[in-house]
């Protein structure tokens, strides 16, 4: 799949492996930490050598990572009641004015973690997505070993009987006998947005006018992955293909969340 296929996948939806979230260190001192990429971005701290922080991805030279806590962002008082968001969805921003630069999005029903009020706005602590921005020449990507691939043929179930008086029983596990007709294991990466699928068993999607489309499946370790449920991600890894199964089977190597993909 082509990268310019997929920037509409892109724009709906924080860097992780099936094993850890995928880190940025600092390697400079007092480096900034801004609320857009660019010199002309808002000054919000300075980050120390040797802090790590969750990256979510880059462009032109900048890194966005997930806001530390020691930061305070705002949002419209009278959207908020009882620490809770009302609207549909609601702008986090950098200071106490629609003039500062919107740093993540909230959605109604999030709880915010109210730090303070002034002049009709809400401090507030930094939402998990909320990014800011460093530049890259003073950050390492610190990239989680690769899990080995484990890709078991399971065996042919025997077909259980259902009365039609007794309630549909729950969607079994799919079994993924091997197409030896195919290429195995090609290293590739597909965005989507992620769903449940057969019991252990994940799947990237499409949406498109309300409307999703399957990109293709995922397997690796449900407990893992339940925490990125209906998220955007860029899924890199291996892909392989089964009898019976029309969609590509990726195994993660590495999550991207939200990812930043340019043309």
């Amino acid at each position: 799949m082509r990268l310019s296929m997929l920037l509409i996948v892109a724009s709906v939806a924080a860097n992780a492996q099936t094993n850890e979230v995928v880190k940025v260190k600092v390697v400079g001192d007092r480096v900034s930490l801004r609320a857009s990429p660019g010199t002309d971005g808002e000054l919000l701290d300075r980050a120390m050598r040797g802090e790590e922080m969750v990256f979510f991805g880059k462009t032109n030279g900048w890194v966005a990572v997930q806001a530390p806590d020691s930061l305070d962002f705002w949002v419209a008082a009278e959207y908020i009641q009882n620490g809770v968001v009302v609207p549909e969805k609601l702008n986090v921003r950098s200071g106490p004015s629609l003039n500062y630069t919107v740093v993540a999005e909230l959605g109604k029903g999030d709880a915010v973690g109210v730090r303070g009020e002034f002049n009709n706005w809400i401090k507030i602590a930094p939402p998990v997505g909320g990014r800011v921005w460093l530049s890259e020449d003073y950050v390492e990507i610190i990239e989680p070993p690769k899990p080995e691939p484990v890709v078991v043929a399971a065996p042919e179930p025997e077909p259980v009987p259902v009365k039609a008086e007794e309630p549909p029983e729950e969607l079994k596990p799919l079994v993924l006998v091997m197409d030896d007709s195919k290429r195995q294991g090609v290293y590739d990466e597909m965005p989507g947005i992620l769903r449940r699928a057969n019991p252990g068993l994940f799947k990237l999607v499409y949406v498109v006018d309300g409307i999703e489309e399957p990109v293709c499946l995922v397997r690796g370790k449900e407990s893992q992955l339940e925490r990125y449920l209906n998220r955007s991600l860029l899924i890199k890894g291996p892909v392989y293909w089964a009898k019976g199964v029309s969609l590509p089977i990726i195994q993660p190597d590495k999550l991207h969340l939200d990812p930043i993909i340019a043309e």
